[in-house]
């Protein structure tokens, strides 16, 4: 009975130094995004602990976007014709963050809006009329679990008169 009584307190403080192990891995401890910028890009932070002191890790943000793209004259108008492109794809930034002698990283990415093939006659300027991002987040190669911006979805219509 009294090996019973010792195996089943060694199995318990072996099972809870496991899930502290567990615990005090690489994780996510926050992220988030600021909105659209005045470019188009979205700015994703994020707050990565439990790496140990001086490890690398790689860390991507991604999300699906839809851009549209347009055309705008001298007068600043964009004119009601074909040449308007509304683009959709997966957009990421990755980077490789060195951990100091805590064992975390706080940094952030910038994910730039998809690119356009679109070209406007004489007179006329390129310019991104609007764009949404959705499903933002971030994950790295250290980590197993990837982290969901809180909201997830971000959109900004820079010229609200064109069409």
């Amino acid at each position: 009975m009294k090996k019973l009584s010792i195996l089943t307190c060694t199995m318990i403080a072996l099972l809870g130094f496991m899930t502290i192990t567990v615990w005090a891995g690489p994780h996510f401890n926050s992220c988030g995004a600021s909105g659209v910028n005045s470019d188009g890009s979205l700015n994703a932070s994020f707050k990565i602990a439990g790496l140990g002191d001086n490890v690398t890790v790689n860390v991507t943000a991604s999300a699906h976007a839809d851009a549209t793209y347009g055309c705008r004259n001298r007068g600043e108008q964009c004119p009601n014709a074909a040449n308007k492109v509304n683009v959709q794809s997966d957009v990421s930034a990755s980077g490789a963050f060195q951990s100091g002698k805590n064992g975390s990283v706080s940094a952030s990415l910038t994910v730039d809006p998809p690119s356009t093939t679109l070209t406007c006659p004489g007179g006329q300027r390129l310019v991104l009329v609007s764009v949404s991002y959705t499903n933002v987040r971030l994950s790295s190669d250290a980590s197993a679990d990837t982290c969901s911006t809180s909201p997830t979805n971000f959109a900004a219509n820079f010229f609200p008169n064109c069409p």
